[in-house]
């Protein structure tokens, strides 16, 4: 007897190789907590872990971290700091024996649909210009409707949003 996996298609996504970016619904769940749905609501962020399937070089957004108390939080800006979110990469890391890597960032943004500023785009376009492992990195940004996911290829230097893929297989 065959057991079916239920995957939520608005968390799949077509890379620009055609190869498909899927976040699980515990990482999404984990970075809507932080929704900046009141006035007094900041931004918030973190980094993005996952690792790439070998048998079809598909990528999977595991684990995300969550804002530290290093961080600094306003109502329109979200500055990560490296303390907290590398020992919680290290962990999972450890766990995980290795096979996860680095995939980018998340934040939220105060807007109902978020749409990325110029400081968001600086700051990509910064870290797709360093050396990881992986071809592409991936930058979420959670609005108080709706959440937009980027790319950015670490070979072509562009940023691109990302469609989600209505259709499996």
């Amino acid at each position: 007897m065959k057991v079916g996996i239920h995957i939520n298609r608005n968390l799949v996504y077509t890379l620009p190789n055609n190869k498909i970016l899927f976040i699980r619904p515990e990482a999404l769940a984990k970075m809507h907590q932080y929704k900046q749905v009141k006035w007094r609501d900041t931004e918030a962020g973190g980094i993005l872990i996952g690792r790439i399937l070998i048998e079809d070089g598909n990528y999977i957004i595991d684990e995300v971290s969550e804002p530290m108390l290093t961080d600094k939080r306003t109502r329109i800006r979200f500055i990560r700091k490296p303390d907290g979110h590398q020992e919680y990469f290290n962990k999972i890391w450890k766990r995980e024996k290795g096979t996860c890597f680095y995939f980018g960032e998340w934040h939220t943004h105060p807007q109902r649909i978020p749409v990325p500023s110029r400081t968001d785009r600086k700051e990509w376009n910064r870290l797709i210009n360093i050396s990881f492992e992986a071809d592409f990195l991936f930058f979420i940004i959670i609005g108080i409707d709706d959440f937009k996911v980027y790319c950015g290829s670490t070979s072509g230097r562009k940023i691109l949003e990302l469609n989600r893929r209505y259709e499996l297989g």
